[in-house]
Parts: structure tokens; C-alpha cells; sequence
């Protein structure tokens, strides 16, 4: 259990070459074409994907649809490897391609005064519109942050932090290329009306178009030195990817288990600071032997294993992304994307017009009440109580659920008392439970062992006593055989997890009555300490089960011990076994309740 993560398994296997393999297709591909902005080899990947999940190339593979389902096929554990530590990795080697040598005096003045605006009010109209239209706020992050920083490059690096699903970064990166095609065709004439020279235009096209190529491209057509203005103030928005990934961090911490948000550095991703390491590298290497031809190659390389593994990134993705999802959510997200270029697009423009004909504190009064609109309409629309409401609007309409979401509602029922918190709904919360990319990374790593070779954490606890829980076994785990000092609905959402359940006898027996793999997604309830059972994680990979469990009914929980050593292989159904009853002393066993699956200061 306390393997590091970030080295792939056997069963990450199959997953991982399917996608390096699509990942490998689209850089020979893109190579291959005379180079466009309108092709790039994350969109060539990510189509990639998306062909072979919806064609029936699928079934050649043996690829099942995307769905609640955690472990559709012997793809998906690799497929989450890849979404997880592949991306992390290519951010971090993304630090080498940070530029700084482009900048002026002059333009640096225009371009710092214009981000400062444009990049944050930015994203307060993403996720102001995001709120009109039902779109989940991490969806919204990801429009946001690609919109303002770097297309499909800042896309991934949120979804993570963002708590976003697979599909979501799908639509996101679709829909910031969009609008790098439309830029590429819109944008000149309005330069021309609005009378910019080529240098102002040229920035104004960095500040703007999303994706590098398409921002260059469009420098490029507004004449002599606008694709030089457009790479310089481009690479100044791509060096705030660092910062929003830290703020962002810092902001999106719900859903975290409890105790676990202590600090201001236990928040921040650690693979920020290999960006920022590798940005320091690049800044230095160019300073001192910025033309070597071992420097350049350097540069060169890393260049190839970005594209490489965003890439593989992107194919993971296409490979979540079923049709009937980018259906259901494409038509608002188009909307909320369509919103943020246009008025990133329109505030660059404005700023700089002003700046060039009325001077810098003119361009900064435009900023500052643009600033002041966009944040108005984010605070209406990221109220609590306004993110409650069209939770439950989409909850009532069956729409999965984050572990952050679960809990805003959990939070919210709790608050209501009475019949706010009631069986039915919480079996209905679990049932559309499904978490995000990284919320379960801290059951992952829990310091908080609940007997061998599992770990356990506390997502959620209420006043009511309810409390969500997550539990990480090892493969091959079982529990001792046990009854719960409380309620418990649960159900397994990774691995697969094998439960026996047994009755009291007379003579001190107790009689194997079923034995059964628990489906994924499908619910488990135990009645305290009258439901005697054993679970174990069976299979070659760890299993991870969410449970909800009720108040305690203020004693220890139940175990049972045999004489001798317990083959649970060998169980059948009618089989008795002499038992005696012990004390459960395992933690969250003891009548202590979930507070025991609390992370303690200090703890990882």
C-alpha cells in the first residue's frame, strides 16, 4: 500500500501503451503534414481517441464506453495512470519552454498592465456564465484557464487541481481551440479597423488566441514584428500558469479530506515545483549558454517529450470521451467558452487602444472596472448558496458526483437537520458518486492503517454522525471477520472486492450464508452489529470502496476469531465455524467514530 504512485504496476500496463501508442500516431502524423496553427498534435491525439471509443475500432481493441463503471476493461487502471502521472511529468519538463528573451521595455508595460486585467476578470466571467448556464465549476476552471493562458497545455495542468473528469478536459481543450480558429480569422480585420500597428496587434493577438501556434500565426499576418510581440506576450501569460495552478489550489479544497487542509504548502501540487525549477533552468541556460548547441538540444528534446506526452495525455482523454457526454455538454460549455474569448479578446483589444491613443491610465481605469464587473458577476454566481442550488438541480437530474460536490450536498442536508439527512437521499448521493481526477490520491497515501494491508481516510463528517469514508486495500487484504458498531451503505468503485457474510448460530457458531464480488456502483448495506461479514480485495490490483457510515451506537464494534488460521478460499455457503468474540480494536472500529480517520497534523 505504501508503493509510490507514480511507478506504474503490471495492470497499468495495457493502459499506458494504448495511449503512448495513439500518442506516438499523432507526432508522426503532425510531422508528417505541412505544418498549420490549424493542426496540433494534442487535438490530432485526442480525435485519435475519440475514433476508436466511438467506431467500432472499440471492439477490435476490447475498449468498453465510458460510463460509472471504474474498471470497464483492462485499459482503465493504465488510462488513470496516464491522466494522473504522465500529465504531472509533462508539466513539469513544460518548464523548459518558458521564454523570457523577448521581452522590451515598452511592450512589457503594455503587456503586464493588460494580464493583470484581462487574465483574471477572465476568469470571473467563465465561471459568472458558468453558473447561468449549468455548467460544473470544474469544467468552468478548465474553459477559464485555457482561455486565458495556453489552449490545451493549461487545460490539463488544471484538471487535476480542478477536480475535473476525463471527458470534461475533452470538451475543454475542443472548445479553447475553437476559438484559436476563429481568432485566426477574425482577428486581422478587426486590427485593421481599429487602426493597431503591427506590434501592438501582435501582442494583442498573444494576449488573446489561445494556443501558441494560432497566437503566432496570428502575429505573424498582422505584419513586420507581429509574431515577434505575439510569441513575447505569450510566453508572459504562459508564465502565469504557475501561479494560477498555485491560487487555484488554494481555492478548490473541498472535497480534501478532513485535517488535511492544514497549509498553504500541503495544498499546492507538488509537480508546481518542478515547473517552476525547470522555468528557473530555462531562464538561467539562456542567460549564460543560451547558444550552445548541447543547450539548444536540451531544449530541443524536451520540446519532443512534451509534445510526446501531452499527447498520450490527450489520447487517454479522447478514450473517456463518448459522444452522448460531449453532447449533453458541449452546447453550454461552448457558450461559457465562446463568453470568456470574447471578452479576453475585447478587454486586450480595448486596453491597448486606449493605452496607445490615451495613454496607460486610461488603460488601467478600463481594466480596473472591467476587473470590478467580471468579479460582481463571479461573487453572484459562486455564492454557496447559489452553487447548492444548481448542484441540486443537477443532482436531481442524475448527473454524477465529485467527492466535493457529494459533500457541498452532504454539508447542506446536515445543515437542514430533521429529514434533511434521510436514508433515501444519502443511498441516492453514494449511487452518483463518482469521484474526480486526484480525489482519492489521500486514501492513496493515508498514514491511517484500519488493520493489514489497509488504509482508510475521512472525507466528510456530519453533526448527524454521518460521515463518508474511503477505503484502499491491497491486493489480497482481507478483513478479520467482524460486525460494524454502526450503519454502514458502501459500494466498491475500484479493484474488485469480494464480501462473505455469516450468521450467529447456537454453540458459538456462526454459519457462512452468502458469498458474493461486489459490483461496481452497486450498494452494500450492513445493520451494525447484527451484519457479520469478511471483505477482501481480490484480483492483481488494490480496491477502494466509499462508504457512508451512520452514527455509532456507543459501543465497540464485533470480532471473531477462530482457532486457528482462517482460509477464506476454502468458505462455502453453510459452512460453520467455532468463533470466539472479541473487541474490534481496529481504528474506526472502537465506537470512536469516523474522527479516527482524520489525518493528524504532520501526517502525509
Amino acid at each position: 500500500m505504501r508503493r509510490p504512485q507514480w511507478i506504474p504496476r503490471r495492470a497499468d500496463g495495457p493502459g499506458i501503451a494504448l495511449a503512448a501508442a495513439l500518442g506516438v500516431a499523432s507526432l508522426a502524423i503532425v510531422r508528417s503534414l505541412p505544418k498549420s496553427p490549424f493542426i496540433s498534435v494534442i487535438l490530432v491525439a485526442l480525435a485519435l481517441g475519440v475514433l476508436i471509443l466511438n467506431t467500432p475500432l472499440r471492439r477490435l481493441v476490447g475498449l468498453a464506453l465510458p460510463g460509472t463503471e471504474r474498471e470497464p476493461d483492462r485499459y482503465a487502471a493504465g488510462l488513470r495512470f496516464t491522466g494522473k502521472w504522465v500529465l504531472r511529468l509533462a508539466i513539469i519538463l513544460m518548464g523548459l519552454k518558458v521564454q523570457t528573451s523577448f521581452f522590451g521595455g515598452r511592450e512589457l508595460l503594455v503587456i503586464a498592465t493588460v494580464a493583470a486585467a484581462a487574465i483574471p476578470s477572465a476568469f470571473f466571467v467563465a465561471h459568472g456564465l458558468s453558473s447561468r448556464f449549468g455548467v460544473r465549476r470544474p469544467l468552468a476552471d478548465l474553459i477559464a484557464a485555457g482561455t486565458m493562458i495556453c489552449g490545451a497545455s493549461a487545460v490539463n495542468a488544471v484538471a487535476p487541481i480542478a477536480r475535473a473528469r476525463r471527458e470534461e478536459q475533452g470538451i475543454a481543450i475542443g472548445v479553447v481551440f475553437l476559438f484559436s480558429v476563429v481568432a485566426l480569422l477574425a482577428f486581422r480585420p478587426i486590427a485593421a479597423l481599429a487602426g493597431l500597428d503591427p506590434r501592438l496587434a501582435g501582442i494583442w493577438a498573444g494576449l488573446s488566441v489561445n494556443d501558441l501556434s494560432s497566437a503566432v500565426a496570428v502575429g505573424a499576418q498582422m505584419g513586420e514584428g507581429g509574431d515577434v510581440m505575439a510569441t513575447a506576450a505569450k510566453s508572459a501569460r504562459i508564465l502565469t500558469l504557475a501561479p494560477l495552478l498555485i491560487v487555484l489550489a488554494l481555492i478548490r479544497r473541498e472535497g480534501a479530506p478532513l485535517s488535511v487542509r492544514r497549509s498553504i504548502v500541503d495544498s499546492l501540487p507538488l509537480f508546481i515545483l518542478g515547473y517552476l525549477a525547470l522555468a528557473l533552468v530555462r531562464v538561467a541556460g539562456d542567460a549564460w549558454v543560451g547558444e550552445a548547441p548541447l543547450w539548444r538540444a536540451l531544449l530541443g528534446a524536451d520540446r519532443t517529450a512534451v509534445d510526446l506526452l501531452l499527447a498520450t495525455v490527450a489520447a487517454g482523454i479522447g478514450l473517456h470521451l463518448g459522444l452522448r457526454a460531449l453532447l449533453a455538454s458541449g452546447v453550454q460549455a461552448l457558450v461559457v467558452g465562446a463568453g470568456t474569448s470574447v471578452w479576453i479578446a475585447g478587454l486586450s483589444l480595448g486596453m491597448i487602444v486606449a493605452a496607445d491613443r490615451g495613454g496607460a491610465s486610461l488603460a488601467a481605469m478600463i481594466g480596473a472596472a472591467a476587473l470590478g464587473l467580471g468579479y460582481l458577476g463571479y461573487r453572484r454566481g459562486g455564492a454557496k448558496a447559489a452553487q447548492v442550488k444548481l448542484l441540486r438541480r443537477r443532482f436531481e437530474g442524475g448527473a454524477p458526483l465529485s467527492l466535493g460536490e457529494a459533500t457541498l450536498l452532504l454539508d447542506a442536508a446536515d445543515a437542514e437537520g430533521g429529514e434533511g439527512l434521510d436514508e433515501g437521499l444519502l443511498r441516492r448521493i453514494l449511487g452518483q458518486l463518482h469521484p474526480s481526477i486526484g480525489e482519492l490520491i489521500p486514501v492513496r497515501e493515508s498514514p491511517l492503517a484500519k488493520g493489514v494491508g489497509c488504509r482508510w481516510i475521512t472525507y466528510w463528517q456530519g453533526r448527524s454522525g454521518w460521515a463518508l469514508v474511503a477505503v484502499a486495500r491491497s491486493p489480497g487484504s482481507a478483513t478479520p471477520i467482524h460486525a460494524h458498531p454502526h450503519r454502514l451503505l458502501g459500494k466498491a468503485i475500484e479493484g474488485v472486492l469480494e464480501e462473505t457474510r455469516l450468521r450467529e448460530r447456537e454453540g458459538g457458531e456462526l454459519e457462512v450464508v452468502s458469498r458474493a464480488v461486489l459490483g461496481h456502483n452497486a450498494l452494500v448495506e450492513t445493520d451494525g452489529r447484527a451484519t457479520i461479514h469478511i471483505v477482501r480485495a481480490i484480483g492483481p490490483g488494490p480496491a477502494i470502496d466509499l462508504q457512508l457510515r451512520g452514527p455509532e451506537d456507543g459501543r465497540p464494534g464485533r470480532r471473531f476469531d477462530t482457532a486457528g488460521p482462517l482460509d477464506v478460499d476454502a468458505l462455502a455457503v453453510g459452512d460453520r465455524l467455532a468463533v470466539r468474540e472479541a473487541i474490534d480494536d481496529r481504528p474506526g472500529h472502537g465506537g470512536e467514530g469516523a474522527a479516527a480517520g482524520r489525518v493528524a497534523d504532520g501526517g502525509a
